[in-house]
């Protein structure tokens, strides 16, 4: 209920006089206390002038659901009814859009409700509080839902693979597709791929041509290069020229 129809704590439940009263006789605890543990949350239980009426006709053997009754929020209601079953009724309507759980014990309303889509039914039973297992109305709802959310969308079929897959499965559905859907606006309009690009030629950094002479250095001078000048030798001494004179008259 939370993810197909948007139910969100606290989780507002609207209960009659004969739930009260299973609750209560069967010594399962407060109402709020019974349903806030069944549904794992925080929870306000409501109940209706008309279901407070009905237990003070009830006499003595019910007025200790009337306190409980009368302990629990009332929900104002606009709905001109004769009982608290067709007040219940007419305020879920055909599509429930207030987001109420159903706390009740009268099989016909329980079977009323299932017919509904997104109203779940708590009752209690003999292990105590539980949901009433989903309708078929509840069923077919969330089937549809999931299908509509898992199905292809209109933009895909629009693409040449779905239509060739298409035309092959059903020969002639294509086109009668395509013409009863009538062309698509620019948001449903399938989203053309972009073309890989080339780099930028202008940053491209264009490669050194090698020098004539073959080597890759540009301080060693080449062949007939005027301005070239030639290595200088520097000359060697040698020993005889570095050892004393002798002295003259020895």
């Amino acid at each position: 209920f939370q993810f197909n129809f948007g139910f969100r704590e606290p989780y507002k439940v609207l209960v009659d006089g004969d739930f009260i009263h299973a609750v209560l006789t069967t010594g399962n605890g407060d109402v709020e206390g019974s349903l806030s543990k069944l549904l794992m949350g925080n929870v306000r239980a409501f109940t209706t002038r008309y279901t407070l009426h009905e237990l003070q006709e009830k006499g003595k053997e019910h007025r200790a659901t009337l306190q409980a009754a009368r302990r629990l929020e009332r929900h104002k209601t606009i709905h001109k009814v004769d009982s608290a079953a067709e007040c219940i009724k007419s305020e879920i309507g055909t599509r429930n859009e207030s987001h109420f759980f159903v706390a009740t014990q009268d099989k016909d309303m329980q079977r009323y409700l299932e017919k509904v889509s997104a109203v779940p039914i708590i009752f209690k039973g003999v292990n105590g509080v539980s949901l009433l297992k989903p309708g078929s109305a509840l069923k077919k709802h969330v089937a549809k839902a999931s299908v509509a959310k898992m199905g292809v969308q209109a933009y895909e079929r629009s693409t040449k693979v779905m239509r060739d897959f298409e035309e092959a499965r059903n020969p002639g559905s294509t086109a009668m597709a395509a013409a009863a859907a009538g062309p698509l606006s620019q948001q449903q309009q399938p989203r053309r791929p972009r073309k890989a690009r080339g780099p930028n030629p202008l940053s491209m950094k264009k490669k050194a041509k090698p020098s004539a002479g073959g080597s890759s250095g540009g301080s060693r001078p080449r062949e007939g290069d005027a301005a070239a000048k030639p290595k200088r030798k520097r000359p060697r001494r040698t020993k005889s020229s570095t050892a004393p004179a002798p002295e003259s008259g020895q």
